[in-house]
């Protein structure tokens, strides 16, 4: 049984319960509707080019374990508000994610006469959920496409709109999103987290949005924890859901970084402890591949986590013709978050198991190249596309169109000189270099600065 299978289970026991505890009438009659509106709400910041930014209270979760027991829920939704939030979404599923309707009155409380709507995160598959959300103060709520018909999408949907309660739907794929496509759904949140088993992907929500007709709002789910994440997810989202990096550090994520034009670094190649943990990039690549000239030590590597180094959380694990065990060794052996893979290496089967954070590099030598993305976008964070040659130095040979349709990092013969190049591109979000930082095979500190004041000189 997966995840997400367990977890309805035990929900069906626990709504039995909830049928026990209250009686139904009664809570129609003691709750009142919704003095703030999700639709207007977000309709209002569109028009103003603001985001709706969904921040969130959540202990901990089946994927990540326990993420902070000790916060208290009125201080981190205040901080929530002073950070810019423009709603604040409470679990109130005790078993796996430690949350309970308590938390979700405290914050409603707290948030009171804020503006800030508060959403109730919860696995809803029944009415009564949604008259105990709105009793304990809940705005809007969450209705999961995985788990409910397209029946009960729409029954539960009334319900929640007749106390002029939002609803966010859920879906993680095209199907889900074809399901309940009639049912007009205003907001809909494509979550990349992969609930069977916890597996996310941000580029999936530029993907489903490429793939159907939607004009509402979309909310993107899960897997935010950088500006690069924020830079990725933005590119068809009216809105975001970020929880775990804010509740491990509410200070995680600065959202002035929605409206400001930046371009990434990604350096790879890097084989110096130095180079590896000082902020050398917004990435740093390591080379594992057996068939590369600047394939790490790994006895250096495995001595300085002996010494109490930690792999930093941007250094990304470069393969190319690997072997998949090795692939899961290394990424085991040194903690690695980010996993960089290529397109004629790897099967997509292979790449959607991959728990890390996924950077996939195609070698463009024709267009048919380019039509490989299609078939990895919903597994994968961020696409490179690279030259014929990966690390040789050579310029992509080949045309890239314009308006390829998913975020990427450019590469193949790029250096401080030409990052002009990165311009000619509808989602070109910054540069992947190896060869264009060495003199004579080494990595060059100053060549790496050249390159980060050419790309702060693009920001305009």
């Amino acid at each position: 049984m997966n995840i997400l299978n367990r977890i309805v289970a035990y929900k069906k026991d626990e709504v039995k319960e909830l049928h026990q505890q209250h009686d139904i009438e009664k809570l129609k009659e003691e709750v009142t509707p919704s003095p703030i509106s999700l639709y207007e709400t977000i309709r209002e910041k569109k028009a103003n080019r603001e985001y709706f930014i969904i921040t969130e209270f959540k202990r901990k979760s089946p994927s990540e374990g326990w993420i902070n027991q000790d916060l208290k829920v009125d201080e981190q939704v205040t901080d929530y508000k002073q950070k810019g939030a423009s709603a604040v979404s409470v679990l109130t599923d005790t078993p796996s994610f430690g949350g309970g309707y308590t938390d979700l009155e405290v914050a409603s409380k707290a948030l009171e006469n804020s503006g800030l709507l508060v959403l109730q995160k919860e696995f809803i598959i029944d009415p009564i959920q949604i008259y105990l959300a709105r009793k304990h103060g809940a705005n809007m709520i969450l209705l999961i496409a995985s788990i409910l018909s397209a029946k009960e999408m729409g029954e539960l949907k009334a319900v929640a709109e007749s106390l002029n309660m939002g609803v966010l739907a859920e879906v993680h794929s095209i199907a889900e999103y074809e399901k309940i496509a009639d049912l007009k759904f205003p907001v809909v949140g494509v979550n990349n987290r992969n609930l069977s088993n916890f597996k996310t992907a941000i580029n999936c929500c530029n993907y489903i949005a490429k793939n159907i007709d939607f004009d509402g709002f979309m909310i993107a789910e899960s897997g935010i924890a950088s500006e690069l994440d924020l830079r990725i997810a933005q590119q068809n989202a009216s809105g975001f859901l970020i929880g775990t990096s804010l509740m491990r550090n509410a200070k995680s994520l600065d959202f002035k970084a929605l409206t400001e034009k930046k371009y990434f670094f990604k350096a790879c190649g890097m084989r110096t402890r130095g180079l590896i943990e000082l902020e050398t990039a917004d990435l740093v690549g390591v080379n594992f591949s057996p068939i590369s000239k600047r394939r790490i030590d790994e006895g250096k590597l495995r001595s300085w986590l002996d010494e109490g180094s930690k792999t930093p959380a941007n250094t990304v694990a470069v393969f190319k013709e690997n072997a998949r065990k090795e692939v899961h060794e290394v990424v085991a052996n040194y903690g690695f978050h980010y996993v960089q893979l290529y397109a004629d290496d790897f099967a997509p089967d292979f790449v959607s198991q991959i728990k890390q954070k996924v950077i996939l590099a195609i070698s463009i030598q024709s267009e048919k190249d380019l039509e490989l993305a299609e078939q990895y976008a919903p597994f994968i964070d961020l696409f490179i596309l690279d030259g014929a040659k990966p690390g040789s130095g050579e310029a992509i040979e080949s045309n890239i169109p314009k308006d390829f349709p998913y975020p990427f990092l450019l590469a193949g013969g790029m250096n401080s000189t030409n990052l002009h190049r990165l311009q000619h591109y509808d989602n070109c979000i910054g540069v992947d270099m190896a060869s264009g930082i060495e003199t004579e095979g080494k990595v060059d500190e100053s060549k790496i600065e050249d390159v980060k004041k050419g790309l702060t000189n693009l920001k305009s």
